[in-house]
């Protein structure tokens, strides 16, 4: 019998793998680690094919090995489900987020919600900051400007956006084939305020925003324009 979860009866189908990985949701935390007898008997599958399971969602990193005391007082091995794996459960961090901008709108207005969100995109930037400056050149001969975007760009390589950074004579445009906020821009474009914060915080120049992919566009296109020093 399920605790959590969606069940069976209700219609909707769970996979052998979907069980197995509840099971051990449900007999959290890692002392609670189950053998795969345990895992096999409560399941009614077999011994074989929960080891056979309980292998791949190894090698996919959901599920752990940890010792368990056994009722004879040796330690037999039990599997107990991963960080990585609770990263994997359906969320609705979208739905959450729009929401609660929503809320902020109705309760302290657009121009004030836009104050906070900017200091969101702050927040976000000053974390990644050291990561940016890790990654910027040492040679001093090398555009400052160029230099910074290029190292922008390598982080938010890492981090998913997949950008592309072109140059003109007169801007750079730093170009996100990906945004990671998607959903919630879809929902209320008033979110972009955090991106756009982001980009500019960490270029140290003012961004400006020409493109959005919420929009339907190819991406997010941020223009950056160069000062008369940087010019080629």
């Amino acid at each position: 019998m399920f605790v959590l979860g969606i069940q069976e009866e209700s219609g909707y189908y769970l996979s052998t793998r979907d069980k197995i990985l509840q099971y051990l949701l449900q007999h959290r935390p890692s002392e609670n680690a189950s053998t795969i007898k345990e895992i096999a008997d409560e399941l009614d599958i077999s011994i074989n094919a929960t080891r056979q399971y309980l292998i791949v969602l190894e090698k996919e990193g959901f599920v752990a090995k940890s010792q368990k005391k056994g009722s004879s007082g040796r330690p037999a091995m039990g599997y107990t489900i991963t960080e990585e794996a609770l990263s994997a459960f359906p969320k609705t961090y979208a739905d959450f987020s729009v929401k609660l901008i929503t809320e902020l709108k109705d309760h302290i207005g657009v121009q004030e919600t836009n104050e906070i969100l900017k200091k969101v995109g702050k927040r976000i930037a000053d974390e990644v900051r050291d990561e940016v400056e890790a990654e910027i050149k040492p040679d001093k001969d090398l555009d400052p400007l160029r230099n910074r975007l290029e190292a922008v760009t390598k982080i938010y390589l890492k981090y998913g956006k997949y950008p592309e950074l072109v140059e003109d004579e007169d801007s750079f445009a730093l170009k996100n084939l990906n945004c990671l906020i998607y959903e919630i821009a879809k929902a209320d474009p008033l979110v972009c305020t955090v991106d756009e914060t982001i980009v500019s915080e960490l270029v140290g120049k003012k961004a400006i925003k020409e493109k959005c992919l919420r929009q339907g566009d190819e991406c997010c296109l941020y223009r950056i324009k160069k000062s008369q020093k940087s010019k080629s």
